[in-house]
């Protein structure tokens, strides 16, 4: 992967304030985990961006769309 002070750089990005002190271990476990959040983020907003361009052009995809945001908006 990266070297480990990128991931200690990572980790303080994400709010591990002291990811400087962790262990080696943790921060490899803890950078990874960090990847995944932001690579789901992503695809999150990629999956809505088209969800938005497809609800311009459709009416069923304006409620699919719909849908998508209140259950986002239920489960946080």
């Amino acid at each position: 992967m990266w070297g480990v002070r990128r991931q200690v750089s990572l980790l303080i990005s994400e709010g591990h304030a002291d990811a400087s002190h962790y262990p080696i271990g943790m921060v490899w476990d803890e950078s990874r985990l960090a990847v995944e959040r932001i690579n789901r983020f992503h695809a999150t907003q990629a999956v809505l961006t088209q969800q938005a361009v497809a609800s311009i052009l459709s009416k069923d995809g304006a409620k699919e769309f719909k849908n998508t945001i209140t259950g986002l908006n239920e489960n946080g």
